[in-house]
């Protein structure tokens, strides 16, 4: 059918943007209100897709400014730390809530909001790091930072198989794409591997040990990934040399110490160092729009880290990359374009979400098989399936760190299935919705079950309901994926159809599935996305 809009974007040749920074505008437009200030390039959101445009696009000489929603955590409290514990957490962790939002909510019948509620924060709500939205029949964690999602994820550095960046992107070449983006991104993000000996002998991987050992019987290996936290801090912390942090109740909320690969400390901090990047953190985008003479004018609104609004702002450029990760570049596109401000956006905008096929699931261990009472929260191991070509499946393991015995393991795992939501924009609430039903969730929780089924009959142990409020399988997603899907409504590097030096280049690319944690699969896609860019290739 020939809507307005696709008579639109057809009457225009599919205008995908600039030929490189070479060929761009050397200054601002000269019939603009001179008291509107100008960017040659605006970078919306900081996490790795934005940390990425940013510090390429400041090497090249090009003036650019990041928008943050978030704070940048720089500075720490009266407490002395910046972030805050995940049990008893406080207000610091959650955006603008009271109760934090909890991937694990509760464990033998406690719940952790309870725990919360019991122990109130001396601080009011504030702009907290991690936020949390029900979208149909399944939940959305996501960070909201400066350095976004790599401020409050496990820093699993999973790197995906030739066959999953094949299946994915089927343009690219996939040795290429390790080869070359992924190893940069590895080198940019810090990413260190785990000494063997120690991880073989100290109590704080047991849990992981034990999986291991349960993954075996069932038939599955592991793999040992990469992280963009120090093992080398962590080795240090256990043997008591420095302040404790991934092994003491620190992680969804921000890590005090040893996260040293976060985009704030790499990217960002590289992106400032150049001289042509500036910040500005707790500055939300509300609205884009461009103008006849071809400029963006990008909206703002500014508040302090309690909420009280300090101004609100217009401000023009040249170039604007939309890196707010899925949730966010969905509602700035979908907005300007039910509006009208971006009238020429394509039909595809808002299809193939997916949420990496991600569910949550635990077990029991065996009377002879503990957990130990000290774990690490981060640097996990994976039970590694990826090999099946019928039910693929990639699952980070986890126990609960209390200092008594759990017997408890539990795993955020990661399945395949074809499903898809379209997300969509409601003007009269300003809000974006994703059409996620039940039976999505479903498929997710039958794949994830042939998996499991294995695991625990081979280990003669049952699935255990205490940790997500008595649901042996959880429906949670911190990877959310798709909503502008490279090559459908933009083109293959993440230029968008319909409007010139408009461009998306964070996880919305991605078609709604990679099968792995996929942080260094994004940051891959968002170096070679920016290169091409830069360079006018198409």
């Amino acid at each position: 059918m020939l809507t307005r809009r696709r008579f639109l974007v057809a009457a225009t040749g599919l205008v995908t943007g600039t030929a490189g920074v070479t060929a761009a505008c050397q200054s601002a437009p000269s019939d603009r209100p001179p008291s509107r200030p100008f960017h040659r390039a605006i970078v919306v959101g900081s996490g790795y897709g934005g940390g990425v445009s940013a510090l390429r696009l400041g090497q090249a000489g090009v003036d650019t400014l990041i928008l943050e929603r978030g704070r940048l955590w720089d500075t720490p409290d009266e407490d002395g730390k910046r972030f805050s514990k995940m049990l008893p957490a406080d207000t610091r962790a959650g955006w603008f809530k009271e109760v934090p939002p909890s991937l694990v909510p509760s464990f033998m019948g406690i719940s952790v909001n309870a725990v919360a509620e019991q122990n109130p924060s001396p601080q009011p709500v504030q702009a907290g790091i991690c936020d949390k939205v029900t979208y149909g029949a399944h939940d959305v964690f996501r960070g909201i930072a400066v350095g976004g999602g790599s401020m409050v994820n496990a820093a699993i550095a999973a790197v995906p198989t030739p066959e999953q960046v094949h299946a994915a992107f089927p343009d690219i070449d996939p040795a290429e794409f390790l080869g070359t983006y992924v190893e940069r991104a590895k080198t940019a993000l810090r990413i260190s591997y785990r000494d063997m000996n120690w991880f073989e002998q100290t109590p704080y991987f047991q849990y992981a040990r034990v999986g291991r050992k349960y993954a075996a019987a069932a038939g599955y290996g592991v793999d040992y990934n990469g992280s963009a936290y120090s093992f080398d801090y962590m080795m240090r912390e256990a043997a008591g040399e420095v302040p404790l942090s991934a092994l003491d109740w620190e992680q969804q909320y921000g890590n005090n110490h040893g996260r040293f690969g976060s985009v704030d400390q790499t990217y960002v901090a590289e992106a400032l160092q150049t001289g042509h990047v500036t910040l500005r953190p707790l500055t939300e985008v509300t609205g884009i729009r461009q103008e006849p003479s071809g400029e963006y004018v990008v909206s703002t609104r500014e508040i302090d880290r309690w909420g009280t609004e300090v101004a609100r702002d217009e401000i023009g450029c040249e170039q604007l990359y939309l890196a707010a990760g899925v949730l966010g570049t969905a509602q700035l596109l979908l907005r300007a374009r039910e509006t009208g401000d971006l009238p020429n956006l394509h039909d595809e905008l808002g299809n193939g979400y997916g949420n990496n096929g991600d569910i949550m699931v635990s077990h029991m261990l065996s009377a002879q098989d503990p957990a130990g009472t000290q774990q690490s929260l981060l640097g996990m191991i994976n039970l590694d399936g990826r090999a099946d070509p019928d039910n693929p499946v990639y699952a980070s393991m986890f126990s609960m760190p209390l200092p008594v015995e759990t017997h408890a393991l539990g795993y955020y795992a990661m399945v395949r299935t074809g499903d898809r939501a379209v997300i969509g924009y409601d003007r009269q609430s300003d809000s974006i919705s994703i059409d996620w039903p039940q039976s999505h969730t479903d498929h997710l929780v039958e794949r994830a079950k042939l998996v499991f089924d294995r695991v625990t009959q081979a280990n003669g142990v049952d699935y255990r309901d205490d940790l997500f409020e008595g649901k042996a399988f959880a429906p949670n997603t911190v990877h959310p994926l798709g909503g502008c899907v490279r090559g459908q409504a933009t083109d293959l590097f993440g230029r968008v159809h319909g409007h010139q030096n408009l461009y998306v280049n964070d996880a919305s690319l991605i078609p709604g599935y990679i099968g792995c944690n996929p942080f260094m699969t994004i940051t891959a896609l968002a170096e070679r996305n920016i290169e091409a860019i830069l360079a006018g290739r198409r």
